[in-house]
């Protein structure tokens, strides 16, 4: 009888049942802090949970293109290096994939250092389900894009503790087409935070949705300034801009010419702001966003209604 799933001995490693669907082109590679008894960062291990590698920094370096990293419940990494990435996806088509609930999800806090980040180069990087912490003030970026279709899904980002924070969760270059940001939570509050996600240079088809962005952001929530970028979809997102004051365009500021669709976003700024000029959609057609600039009051239209 078929069934959607398929088995497969991986050299090195255990024998594995997978849905077809979920199958990993590559290797499969597991990665546990909390196994120190039986797990190690060299050659030999992190092909079996029961011998995984200790690291993510490790894991990365071991994988190939396609490969699949899945990070044990419970796993809590610190990674920082003054000036530069604390690690680099630079192997295309990598995904990582946190496994556990709510409170077992993975954790991996930035440290150290103001400088440092995650950079992501390899083009179709892929991180599902991980927790990401900030270890120190001003942290310039959590994560660099600057490959094509990055995907972040249902991951956390937040503060470790007061005055430890993100400047920008999610920073790009000109080369990030095609990003998707999905069902993710950014939370801050920290009244230094400039943006939740800035997008630099003409990046197209970018989709930005169902995610929570709550924070104290003196630019916006979600900011693409630099250069029209073609057919991006925000759609669905909570946004909260605690930023106190007259902050124009503080949920979402788009350049001139840039196109897609805004659609049902529900968006609260901070007093003094006005609904009407809380998007900045540029050329994008926008449907059912809507504003409260009060916690007792209702949100209204986002922008003058069509007739």
């Amino acid at each position: 009888m078929d069934t959607p799933l398929f088995s497969r001995k991986q050299s090195g490693g255990m024998f594995t049942i997978l849905d077809r669907e979920e199958f990993p082109a590559g290797k499969i590679w597991w990665v546990d802090s909390t196994n120190t008894t039986n797990g190690a960062d060299s050659a030999g291990y992190g092909q079996n949970p029961d011998a995984p590698f200790l690291t993510w920094v490790y894991a990365e370096t071991a994988a190939s293109t396609d490969d699949t990293i899945f990070l044990m419940p419970g796993h809590a990494e610190t990674i920082g290096l003054t000036g530069a990435a604390a690690i680099t996806l630079d192997v295309a088509g990598l995904k990582t994939v946190g496994l556990g609930g709510q409170t077992r999800r993975p954790q991996i806090l930035i440290d150290g250092f103001a400088d440092t980040y995650i950079s992501v180069t390899g083009a179709d990087t892929v991180i599902e389900n991980v927790d990401f912490e900030s270890g120190h003030a001003d942290i310039a970026k959590a994560i660099n894009v600057a490959a094509a279709g990055f995907e972040l899904r249902n991951c956390r980002f937040e503060e470790n503790t007061t005055a430890e924070n993100f400047l920008i969760h999610v920073l790009t270059t000109a080369a990030a087409d095609d990003m998707v940001i999905e069902g993710c939570m950014f939370t801050g509050i920290d009244a230094a935070n400039t943006e939740c996600i800035e997008i630099v240079g003409a990046c197209n088809r970018v989709v930005i949705q169902d995610n929570y962005l709550k924070g104290a952001w003196s630019v916006s929530a979600i900011s693409a300034t630099t250069a029209a970028c073609l057919d991006m979809q925000i759609v669905g997102n909570r946004i909260m801009n605690t930023l106190a004051g007259d902050d124009l365009a503080g949920a979402i500021d788009l350049v001139a010419s840039s196109t897609g669709m805004i659609v049902g976003n529900a968006i609260y700024m901070a007093d003094n702001t006005d609904c009407l000029t809380a998007i900045d959609g540029a050329n994008c057609g926008k449907v059912q966003n809507y504003v409260a600039n009060e916690f007792a009051e209702e949100g209204g239209v986002a922008g003058a209604q069509s007739t």
